[in-house]
């Protein structure tokens, strides 16, 4: 959650800590304080928390990993409990967990601004104060994919083809592979013969839509089509198979399924639908995490997202599962524009709004008006970053495991004169005149789409072919209602800005009722044409 205007204005903030230590709930302020919740209980906090500095809550833009909130903290206990006596006695005072909230005095909102674990406790006598750091609990992914059942062996496929002993089963997304270029999308499993078919797996779930898939045998140079059918192995799991009839073909052949031959896809969503965005797959990843995320902030996202279309096979060797986050930030996070983010409820993805005109403000900030001060001199973002040519490979051939397919995004006229199908843009441009041709190349393996391959190179020019600026001001604490992320107006004369559109780059509460704010200006062509 986040404070609303209302909660602000003429407020005071208090800290508020609740530590659980030894069995016991302690409830810590500065004062004496008594805090009402929307459901009418009262919680009286003691006397006992010295704390004077700053709690930063930062987005790290385009992370794949939150940057986690710490907050060190003096605690006065001596009056409540006997700290020394409780650790002779075998409690643990690193074992201790605490929730750092920050209330607007006379309501019942509060925020949580770390919900987390005890790091570097220190303590002396029972009159000494105790010294310890309270840090958001770190998310671990303790998940793993595919399911460990899901893969042929003795008991699921008595009959399969020698060498796929111990294979995983493929997990599909979308469709892909491609027929021009011809580009494989995943390898099919040889699982039993029943004369005079031979019945490969192609997923480990069931498929949506109807239609064909491509088969291709590499080892006899042979190919086909056939219709999906749902079937459950020996322990009972849901699969996806074909029967293949032909003639010079044997089940210990080298298989291989393209599914962009008609409307047969993978796994689906919670409609029952393809999944083929990635913003639903994203949600089906953390659905098998074991990670807490923020179903709420995900569902938001989702949307957005599904603009990038994702095909692609997920295919384990027999030994190597690994979590789905692990995958998301290795094929996911590299080509969305979204920045990791731990909030109250979880993980969460921010969307990186490099788009963001004016009218996607919830803000404005007047310095002129006296709303902030400005703390430093306007920065820069580093000039090692930017790119003004994008090259991405992508339409991977599975059996190769080579890209069959690049997308050439550039601000350089010799190259959209050499190379068929190398299109610009305004910042490309821009950013080639001011800086000489910059090169950055990358690769996917989970596009297939040439539109989906053109979207991820212009976010990606958006954030890297100009260099940010950087703003730092001490504002009213009115402004606490903003959130790393979030579009703001900026109005400061002394430095010739009006209107300037920003995003918070990171809010640091202070003590004193100021906020510090990191505000980043994203140089955009386009929008400065509107």
């Amino acid at each position: 959650m986040a404070f609303d205007l209302s909660h602000l204005t003429g407020r005071e903030l208090v800290w508020l800590l609740d530590l659980k230590f030894a069995g016991e709930d302690l409830r810590l302020a500065r004062d004496f304080e008594t805090y009402t919740d929307n459901d009418g209980e009262s919680y009286t906090y003691q006397p006992g928390l010295d704390w004077g500095a700053t709690l930063s809550d930062t987005i790290d833009l385009l992370s794949d990993a939150p940057s986690l909130r710490q907050a060190p903290l003096t605690l006065h206990l001596g009056s409540l409990l006997n700290v020394p006596e409780l650790v002779a006695g075998g409690h643990d005072l690193a074992a201790a967990t605490g929730k750092l909230w920050l209330w607007a005095r006379g309501t019942s909102e509060r925020l949580l601004l770390i919900d987390g674990e005890v790091l570097d406790p220190q303590y002396g006598a029972r009159h000494e104060p105790v010294t310890l750091t309270i840090e958001e609990a770190s998310y671990d992914d303790r998940g793993l994919i595919p399911n460990a059942r899901a893969k042929v062996d003795a008991t699921t496929f008595s009959n399969a083809a020698e060498g796929v002993e111990d294979e995983f089963y493929p997990i599909i997304v979308g469709q892909p592979g491609g027929t021009s270029p011809k580009a494989y999308g995943s390898p099919a499993l040889a699982v039993n013969h029943v004369a005079p078919n031979f019945v490969l797996l192609i997923a480990g779930h069931p498929v949506t839509g109807s239609g064909t898939v491509s088969w291709f045998n590499e080892t006899q140079g042979v190919a086909g089509t056939a219709t999906p059918s749902s079937a459950s192995d020996g322990r009972g799991l849901e699969i996806a198979q074909i029967s293949v009839n032909h003639g010079s073909v044997t089940i210990n052949d080298e298989w291989w399924i393209i599914w962009s031959s008609s409307d047969v896809t993978g796994i689906a969503d919670h409609d029952g639908g393809a999944i083929r965005g990635a913003g639903s797959l994203l949600r089906w990843m953390l659905e098998r995490s074991t990670v807490r995320w923020d179903r709420g902030r995900i569902a938001a996202i989702v949307e957005p997202l599904n603009l990038f279309q994702i095909d692609c096979s997920i295919v384990p060797s027999p030994g190597e599962r690994f979590s789905p986050l692990d995958w998301v930030s290795e094929h996911l996070l590299p080509i969305l524009p979204i920045s990791a983010r731990q909030g109250p409820e979880g993980l969460y993805y921010s969307l990186f709004r490099y788009d963001a005109t004016a009218a996607d403000a919830i803000a404005e900030i007047n310095v002129d008006r006296l709303d902030a001060t400005r703390d430093n001199a306007v920065s820069y973002s580093s000039v090692d970053q930017i790119a003004n040519e994008f090259r991405l490979s992508y339409r991977p051939n599975a059996k190769e495991n080579k890209p069959s397919a690049t997308h050439v995004l550039t601000g350089d006229d010799e190259t959209i004169a050499s190379e068929a199908g190398a299109v610009s843009n305004a910042p490309c441009r821009i950013s080639r005149d001011r800086f000489g041709k910059r090169v950055h190349e990358l690769r996917t393996d989970v596009v297939y789409n040439a539109a989906t391959a053109g979207r991820i190179c212009g976010w990606l020019s958006h954030a890297f072919a100009l260099p940010s600026r950087v703003f730092t001001y001490t504002a009213n604490q009115e402004f606490g209602f903003l959130q790393p992320g979030d579009v703001i107006k900026l109005t400061d004369s002394e430095i010739y800005v009006s209107d300037l559109v920003c995003l918070v780059d990171s809010i640091q509460w202070q003590e004193t009722g100021l906020l510090g704010l990191t505000l980043r200006a994203i140089d955009n062509p386009a929008r400065e044409l509107l």
